[in-house]
């Protein structure tokens, strides 16, 4: 790349984050989600849509899919998700109680294991799995905004919706792993299968309450004014070691932010991360939408598969999760609302849309397909929870 090529990228990058943040300044009273103006703005300004013509306007080629921009996606990725574990961190996790790690188990995996069977009828092993992944993992984010955005922090029935989203998180990973593992080897039988599962799920415990008791006393001895650097050496270092036992460096980076969560010094290092994500977090988001054909997402097969997966994804979800919320509330409306709050996509389908697509296993149907779904779950599911958690509000002031 010339010196040029570089300029040019780096005024792609920061084109595309300025009209994602104005998109979302714009959709804030409408409580739209961030994700879904950041896939927009990608898919919008895409070389496939309106950036070839700009493109073509300006005789530069500002709008592409270059070495830059998959590096600060990647980075961004990296961010979000050690992010989303300095937020969880482990004792959120272990707090959570048995209801809500069931609930989260079973809301994860019914999805899972539905569009997986479903999709191999009609795609590759590899493809169907990942695709399964893809639907099992809430929108913690998406979640939390809604209910920072009704004032329902203290409401007892969001408390297993929120601490279901935290631990579903956990299973998501763990699926993953295992998918990962099961692409890696084929030809095996249902006892190779299950062995191999169980040294999946054994050796990302170990690795994750190793890291949860070395890491916090790595940083408890650091200096104030090394912290943040040393938390961020700490992360890639994990993300070498995982990648090298063949782990997803996503799941390291979560690993990574519940271990570090852990310390004394955590909120320090959180502040450093929420600088870092208000500048680079939209970038994986919008470079998936960038990355993704637009007249492709809208041929009528993408639209009928990816609503068939997104009709699937959200009535297992529920299926999962409502029998626990129902024991944990002992009410049907609360239940109801409790389960519905766990319906959106996001993050983690995305990110797991995104190894499979980087990695040649899905297509440019199959990421419209995810993000379809994505899409739709997240509107779906937030509206829904919304009306519910005002029905019952309205119920609790006659």
């Amino acid at each position: 790349m010339s010196s040029d090529d570089i300029y040019l990228a780096l005024l792609e990058i920061f084109v595309l984050i300025t009209a994602a943040q104005g998109l979302k300044v714009t959709s804030r009273k409408a409580r739209i989600p961030p994700l879904i103006m950041e896939l927009l703005t990608g898919l919008i300004l895409s070389p496939f849509a309106l950036g070839s013509v700009i493109n073509s306007i300006t005789g530069y080629q500002i709008f592409t899919i270059n070495s830059y921009l998959i590096l600060f996606s990647e980075f961004s990725v990296i961010l979000l998700i050690f992010a989303s574990g300095l937020e969880h961190g482990f004792k959120s996790l272990r707090t959570s109680g048995g209801l809500a790690s069931m609930a989260a188990t079973a809301g994860a995996v019914l999805p899972f294991v539905g569009v997986f069977f479903y999709m191999s009828r009609f795609v590759s092993f590899d493809v169907a799995i990942l695709m399964g992944a893809a639907t099992g993992a809430t929108s913690l984010a998406a979640v939390a905004s809604i209910i920072e955005g009704e004032k329902l922090e203290n409401e007892r029935y969001v408390k297993i919706t929120l601490s279901a989203a935290a631990i579903d998180d956990v299973v998501a990973f763990i699926i993953l792993s295992i998918s990962l593992a099961l692409i890696d080897t084929r030809g095996l039988t249902f006892f190779d299968v299950f062995k191999l599962t169980l040294t999946v799920v054994i050796s990302w415990l170990i690795i994750f309450f190793a890291s949860v008791f070395i890491i916090p006393r790595i940083i408890s001895i650091v200096s104030d004014s090394l912290v943040v650097d040393v938390s961020l050496l700490i992360l890639f270092i994990l993300v070498t070691i995982m990648i090298t036992l063949g782990f997803s460096p996503i799941i390291a980076a979560f690993i990574a932010g519940v271990a570090i969560a852990e310390s004394r010094k955590a909120e320090r290092i959180r502040g450093m991360v929420r600088t870092m994500i208000g500048i680079f977090g939209s970038i994986f988001f919008i470079s998936i939408g960038a990355q993704t054909d637009i007249f492709t997402f809208m041929s009528p097969n993408v639209l009928i598969q990816g609503s068939i997966i997104t009709v699937l994804a959200i009535v297992l979800k529920f299926v999962g999760i409502y029998p626990f919320a129902y024991l944990y509330n002992k009410d049907p409306k609360r239940a109801l609302a409790s389960s519905l709050g766990m319906i959106p996509r996001g993050e983690m389908g995305l990110v797991i849309s995104s190894i499979a697509f980087s990695s040649g296993i899905f297509d440019q149907a199959d990421l419209s397909e995810i993000i379809l779904m994505s899409l739709a779950t997240t509107v779906i599911g937030a509206v829904a929870f919304e009306r519910s958690a005002r029905n019952i509000m309205k119920t609790q002031a006659t």
